[in-house]
């Protein structure tokens, strides 16, 4: 596994993507994620030297709150395969998953995601890029 990208909340998208190109990142990846119900969360990879992005995920105060994670969303570990990892995961005892299986999202040109949580109750991604 390797780093992929650590996810922060942002009430102001544009605000943050200029603070993150100040700081020597450009826009990668953007997408609109689909939460159902007509709500959409604007997405943004900020790409940076080397391997690992920033992800900034607009969301209002309120929203940051209920997370109760600060701003700190999750972080994530590009993986080849995430059903493979799941099952040498599971295999070695890990059971903290957010659902049973692995799943696809239509964001970023397609990705297969799953969550799992930590011993201090961090959220972690195993990602896969289509």
């Amino acid at each position: 596994m390797k780093l992929g990208h650590i996810a922060v909340f942002t009430e102001n998208m544009d605000k943050s993507i200029e603070f993150y190109k100040l700081l020597g990142g450009k826009v990668g990846m953007r997408s609109l994620l689909n939460c159902g119900n007509g709500v959409t969360k604007d997405l943004v990879h900020m790409v940076f030297d080397g391997d690992a992005t920033v992800e900034l995920v607009a969301a209002n105060k309120k929203e940051i709150m209920t997370f109760n994670t600060g701003v700190c969303e999750h972080f994530c570990f590009d993986v080849e395969n995430v059903d493979e990892t799941v099952k040498e995961l599971k295999a070695k005892g890990i059971d903290t998953f957010d659902k049973e299986e692995p799943y696809n999202l239509d964001i970023f040109g397609g990705i297969r995601i799953i969550f799992l949580t930590g011993p201090s109750g961090e959220m972690i991604e195993l990602f896969q890029k289509l």
